[in-house]
């Protein structure tokens, strides 16, 4: 029998509280968007006081950051769900349809994470790592890619900023409601994720 010490005990409780005041803060996220997550309306929502919020993350900017690595797992879990495919350019228009489904799935973790949502919290070295993380898959597949001479490029890295940049670049003018229709805004992806594979493995035959 294992018995834990007092210390491990009140360290494991406070593990706990911090992961539900955590879930709390992502169901205000998800419900009613970043303004609504303050100190004080999670607080209401837990049914506690402000100062135990306060003692366990120190501030806000501690509470959000959880709430990015959240974010990050979700992303991770979204690229996770797309299931091997032998053609190259079917797997990678497949990843880039996980990314849309992430942000539209989860439209208020995607502005936190990638949409400067709350404006005063900058992802330290542990969020950003997170994120390259999450991005392993769709890194794994352009290393392959270029492995097998299908892109000519020699980074991969650089594909993927490449190609993340141009997608992240339309999914945040239609959240920000410069594309008002969905539908335009889709056609619009799926037009660019054509455009950017393509042009990226035509260049293996320069």
């Amino acid at each position: 029998m294992n018995l834990k010490t007092y210390q491990e005990t009140k360290l494991q409780h406070t593990e706990n509280l911090k992961q539900t005041i955590v879930e709390a803060a992502a169901m205000l996220l998800q419900e009613q968007g970043p303004d609504a997550v303050t100190i004080r309306r999670v607080a209401e929502k837990m049914e506690c006081s402000t100062k135990i919020i306060y003692n366990l993350f120190n501030k806000k900017d501690g509470l959000i950051k959880l709430l990015y690595l959240e974010g990050c797992k979700l992303l991770a879990k979204s690229f996770q769900s797309v299931k091997r495919q032998e053609n190259m350019e079917d797997y990678l228009r497949a990843l880039c349809e996980a990314y849309w489904e992430f942000s539209y799935n989860y439209p208020n973790y995607y502005q936190l994470m990638f949409g400067g949502a709350f404006s005063e919290f900058k992802p330290e070295e542990e969020s950003i790592y997170a994120t390259t993380t999450a991005l392993q898959q769709f890194t794994q597949v352009i290393t392959e890619a270029i492995e097998a001479g299908l892109i000519a490029e020699k980074d991969p890295q650089e594909v993927v900023c490449v190609i993340w940049a141009s997608l992240h670049g339309l999914i945040h003018l239609y959240l920000g409601g410069h594309i008002e229709s969905l539908e335009t805004a889709k056609a619009l992806y799926n037009k660019s994720v054509t455009k950017l594979i393509r042009t990226y493995m035509q260049s293996s035959t320069w």
